[in-house]
């Protein structure tokens, strides 16, 4: 078995994966016109150029983001683009997947809590069904927005407690510390959340915002968590709590390759729990799982047993029962042992 046959047919799981990053350019253009709204672009070409964010590029990226996710309305909207990933995750062979959502610009473009948990449960309970793919949800709150706000939706999911497994933090970093959201965290833990929350690459007062995130708001996961490679006590005690990492090494379509290769090699040799995602498949040259791990390997030189061993990490990582990781985790072993050493 060849290097990209033992990655397209291994075990997999995402912990890192937006859902309103996987509306294809083709279903932007579709739900636009359906829903009359209103976009700066009107062909596909367009809309892959675009990709090519610049600097400042978190915010580049996330202005294109918002764009493209504003054409989802309504429940049909948000259940076509969780039924399509879903539908990926089972060619892929991703056996867990846990989707990130945001339910606050949802509301404000009019939609409604409920349709959107139950546009979202009825493509995972269809996947799962079919399809045999496990999911979580992931509830992600805006730091852009206000800690009120981010309250408001934790009175709104209490209908939906058994079908959110978690709580999350992303958008616009800079000014948005995690620290403004501890009443959140704190009132999620004592519900029975799980916890994570983003710390991206490149941003202004990233290692305080990780030691927040560990200290303050005692979360379970970091996404992203690349600046604890700057200090040496952050990574250390990352180590020691066992704190997984969900990178992504994303790339745009200039990038001459994936993006943060050193990284997550020193990661992997300092022995953190790190793992490789997509983030937002459709807005990245990067795109699905398999790709992105494929290119990571080739252009990283990174052997059968690193890939494997971040593919465990993303089992361990994942909020999944005991059991079914384990189950989950054996079948890695298993795999493992059909690539030649």
């Amino acid at each position: 078995m060849n290097m990209s046959d033992f990655l397209r047919k291994m075990p997999k799981a995402e912990l890192h994966l937006h859902i309103e990053g996987t509306i294809s350019p083709v279903q932007v253009l579709e739900m636009a016109e359906r829903n009359a709204v209103d976009i700066p672009y009107s062909t596909e070409a367009e809309l892959l150029a675009a990709q090519d964010y610049g600097e400042p590029a978190l915010k580049n990226f996330l202005d294109y983001h918002y764009m493209c996710s504003s054409v989802l309305r309504t429940g049909r909207d948000v259940f076509e683009i969780t039924e399509r990933y879903l539908n990926r995750c089972a060619a892929e062979n991703i056996r867990h997947t846990e989707l990130s959502f945001d339910p606050q610009a949802f509301i404000e473009r009019g939609g409604e809590f409920d349709e959107l948990l139950e546009a979202l449960n009825s493509a995972r309970e269809k996947s799962a069904a079919r399809d045999g793919v496990s999911s979580h949800l992931v509830m992600c709150m805006n730091r852009d927005r206000s800690q009120e706000s981010a309250l408001e939706m934790l009175d709104l999911a209490e209908a939906h407690r058994d079908t959110i497994t978690g709580v999350g933090l992303d958008s616009y970093e800079e000014g948005n510390p995690p620290i403004k959201f501890i009443e959140f965290y704190r009132r999620a833990k004592s519900e029975g959340y799980r916890l994570t929350a983003h710390c991206d690459c490149d941003q202004k007062d990233s290692t305080l915002h990780i030691r927040q995130c560990l200290d303050d708001l005692g979360v379970d996961r970091i996404d992203h968590g690349l600046h604890c490679l700057d200090d040496p006590s952050l990574h250390r005690d990352i180590k020691e709590r066992q704190v997984p990492l969900t990178m992504c090494p994303t790339w745009r379509p200039s990038d001459p390759e994936p993006r943060r290769l050193q990284a997550l090699r020193q990661m992997l040799d300092l022995g953190l729990m790190v793992s490789i995602n997509t983030d937002d498949p459709e807005e990245f040259a990067s795109r699905y799982l398999t790709h992105t791990i494929t290119e990571v390997q080739r252009q990283g030189g990174f052997s059968a047993d690193d890939m494997v061993q971040f593919m465990r990490n993303a089992f361990e990582g994942s909020w999944l029962e005991r059991d079914q990781r384990d189950r989950l985790l054996q079948e890695l072993e298993e795999h493992r042992t059909l690539y030649p050493h």
